[in-house]
């Protein structure tokens, strides 16, 4: 999140938030959120989530789009969480900031379970992750906006943003990192499109995107990124967040394929995909590297990062520049035996 935003956020803006969905102060605590302000509520006795963003990342229009995909995923039986509408019967509610912008707030059912911890990374949990993801892509191709201005966002306006901001937070010596985005880029434009293998997507989903029950329900939240991309960037986006910063010993690049393997064979019960497509993972793995870059330089300092930022970014420019791969693997012999 930029300093601007972080900056704008007042507590007139929280306040005036809650009175729309009736929740005292009290009963909101701040939780973790790389984009927008993630608070846990309570109200009849009751946890609830409230997302509050501003406009400048996602318009009323985007946030109505969004809005419609869960409430049409969750419709067909995809475990994701309920939008509850505010007093005023709305699920997006605008709050007006001080320099005449404006804050974003939508209230969301509290998901059951809890995050996966390390006990519950195993090769049936992979092979749910790929079998929910499937899933979602199927009735992805079923999804239409109620109105076109609804229509969320592509993978192609999302190039030109995060080049925006590579552009905008870089050093001059990071020339190199940018070539290699906008190279990156330009292999994947050349990807082609069709229903089969492109539409609307998650776009984020690992182990901080979804609570999982005793009885292995897995239940995805935080649908901020879903964008039409390709369907095998969703499980890119999976395998990036599930294997080390550095996989390139025997042992990581086992576990990897262990659970790409289950994946691949969890996502073949509930849609068709090419097995061909595997073989273009290196490619999203590279261009979610190259945007964390951009992404860690924007929002963190860089002199105080958290842990898993600092392990991120030891020798990341070095491995982008030259080209390493993130996870080499035999995507190929894991896509036909799926």
């Amino acid at each position: 999140m930029e300093k601007t935003i972080r900056d704008l956020f007042k507590q007139d803006i929280l306040e005036a938030a809650l009175n729309r969905y009736c929740i005292p102060l009290t009963d909101a605590k701040i939780l973790d959120g790389f984009e927008s302000f993630i608070f846990n509520v309570r109200r009849d006795d009751c946890d609830f989530i409230l997302r509050i963003g501003h406009s400048s990342r996602r318009n009323p229009d985007l946030i109505q789009g969004e809005v419609e995909f869960v409430t049409h995923l969750r419709g067909a039986g995809l475990s994701v969480p309920q939008v509850l509408p505010s007093a005023n019967q709305l699920l997006v509610e605008s709050i007006e900031a001080q320099d005449g912008s404006s804050f974003l707030a939508t209230l969301f059912e509290k998901a059951p379970g809890h995050h996966p911890a390390g006990e519950d990374w195993t090769p049936a949990l992979a092979q749910s992750m790929g079998q929910f993801m499937g899933k979602l892509h199927r009735l992805s191709k079923e999804f239409s906006p109620s109105l076109p201005r609804f229509k969320r966002f592509s993978i192609a306006e999302d190039f030109v943003e995060v080049e925006h901001i590579g552009l905008s937070v870089l050093h001059a010596h990071d020339g190199p990192v940018l070539q290699a985005y906008r190279d990156t880029v330009a292999a994947i434009q050349q990807l082609p499109q069709d229903h089969e293998s492109y539409g609307l997507c998650h776009a984020d989903f690992h182990g901080g995107n979804f609570f999982i029950t005793d009885d292995g329900v897995i239940t995805l939240f935080d649908f901020d990124d879903c964008q039409y991309a390709w369907f095998v960037y969703d499980i890119a986006m999976a395998l990036f967040y599930v294997i080390s910063h550095d996989c390139t010993h025997e042992i990581e690049l086992e576990k990897a394929r262990t659970f790409l393997s289950g994946f691949w064979s969890g996502y073949l019960v509930e849609n068709e995909l090419a097995p061909s497509w595997l073989e273009h993972i290196p490619l999203f793995l590279r261009l979610r590297e190259i945007d964390l870059y951009f992404l860690i330089h924007r929002s963190m300092d860089m002199t105080k990062l958290d842990r898993w930022c600092a392990s991120f970014m030891d020798r990341r420019r070095e491995k982008i520049i030259t080209a390493a791969p993130y996870c080499d693997l035999d995507y190929a012999s894991i896509a036909n035996c799926g």
